[in-house]
């Protein structure tokens, strides 16, 4: 670390956003560097939690990330971390995407625990998702792809999407423009190709959800429209990626994080 600030961010991997958060943070990637030998004070310390590959679970660098928290808490007993996330544990049980749909399936459809018994006959086109996954990984529509045990996948409906957007609320506010995402298929996965600003009834089904997560100070809600104009709430993002965001928009949303100008 090359200068001490007063905001902490913990990463197990790189990802496209620590540059911008690197504006307001010191920064830690467990997997390039060691954990440092001394520990600055700090105000606030932000966990980022990557599920792309197995190697960068946060379970794998468990050990590490809670060495560093119990030190930054012994420096700052008044220490506040970002979503009051301070254990890989709370990390586990906000990205389960099963945990998920029990919080907000009012929003989402139609999901069942997968298991060796369950009668997957009454969705029409399933799709397979693993409990703990991201960026399109451990997603398949074919459940010969799953693996053991069953229950560490989810079987959902697919849906009729005309577009997916990702949608972001920062501190309880819905930012007003959207990036747009080309949707996973068979053949390809998710990205955000482009951006616009967000219709009245999608900043309001988004600020619903974030009212289901008032303890998240940004999440990164993956919506969806379908043919009939339904709206749907396809995963929440403990620790979205903006990097490409901020290239689709020239916002760097660690300004909100951090500075609260939303």
């Amino acid at each position: 670390m090359m200068k001490v600030m007063k905001n902490l961010v913990i990463a197990v991997s790189p990802d496209s956003s620590l540059k911008l958060l690197g504006e307001y943070a010191d920064i830690i990637v467990l997997d390039k560097e060691s954990v440092p030998v001394t520990m600055p004070f700090y105000e606030t310390v932000y966990i980022r939690s990557h599920f792309g590959r197995p190697e960068t679970l946060p379970q794998v660098y468990r050990t590490e990330t809670e060495d560093i928290i119990n030190r930054a808490k012994q420096i700052n007993p008044n220490i506040n971390f970002v979503d009051g996330t301070d254990s890989v544990d709370l990390i586990l049980d906000t990205e389960d995407k099963w945990r998920q749909y029990e919080i907000y399936s009012s929003f989402m459809p139609n999901t069942k625990l997968l298991n060796d018994n369950l009668d997957v006959s009454g969705f029409e086109r399933p799709i397979f998702k693993n409990r703990l996954s991201s960026h399109g990984n451990g997603v398949t529509w074919n459940i010969n792809e799953t693996t053991i045990p069953r229950e560490d996948w989810l079987i959902q409906e697919s849906l009729d999407i005309t577009e997916e957007l990702r949608v972001y609320v920062i501190k309880g506010k819905v930012y007003p423009v959207g990036a747009i995402r080309q949707s996973k298929t068979i053949d390809q996965g998710t990205q955000a190709i482009d951006s616009r600003y967000l219709t009245p009834d999608e900043v309001d089904f988004c600020l619903k959800i974030g009212l289901q997560a008032p303890s998240l100070d940004i999440i990164g809600l993956d919506i969806a429209r379908t043919s009939n104009g339904k709206l749907y709430l396809i995963e929440v993002n403990r620790s979205p990626g903006f990097g490409k965001f901020a290239e689709l928009t020239g916002v760097n949303l660690a300004d909100f994080l951090y500075d609260e100008k939303l």
